[in-house]
């Protein structure tokens, strides 16, 4: 595993989910925690923004109209580093939402922004997490 993956005794559990121009759905996080983790396990939560289009795509993603997305961005004409930054900030809002659906001093969350839907990205990312589930938004 890499440094700065998961570091986990329970179960890791990707939940990958493909952002649209103006949401990211949180059905698939809300499956995962009440289908199949369980205290102790560990959910990295990937968010894939369509390479072909990420520069249309991000200055799209400006206004909230769903599960996650961003209010107000920070630095509208920032960097793409920069707004992914707000989309981690997002989705960890819309996951901090989610509290009541797990305890999370007992299931941990990270979130990681990819870019591209390059054949086996998501694959390629569950074997670095060493994940027992991966669980696919639509």
């Amino acid at each position: 595993m890499e440094k700065g993956d998961l570091d986990v005794a329970g179960k890791v559990v990707v939940v990958a989910i493909k952002a649209t121009s103006k949401e990211v759905s949180k059905a698939a996080l809300v499956w995962a925690l009440t289908h199949v983790v369980q205290p102790g396990d560990h959910i990295k939560l990937l968010v894939v923004i369509p390479s072909h289009q990420s520069s249309k795509w991000m200055r799209g993603f400006s206004r909230l109209t769903s599960d996650c997305a961003i209010g107000h961005l920070r630095t509208p004409s920032g960097t793409f580093s920069d707004r992914k930054d707000d989309i981690v900030h997002s989705c960890s809002q819309m996951v901090h939402q989610l509290h009541g659906a797990y305890d999370p001093l007992k299931i941990k969350v990270r979130i990681k922004i990819l870019s591209g839907l390059a054949r086996g990205m998501v694959a390629t990312e569950a074997k670095k997490a060493q994940s027992n589930w991966v669980i696919l938004d639509k």
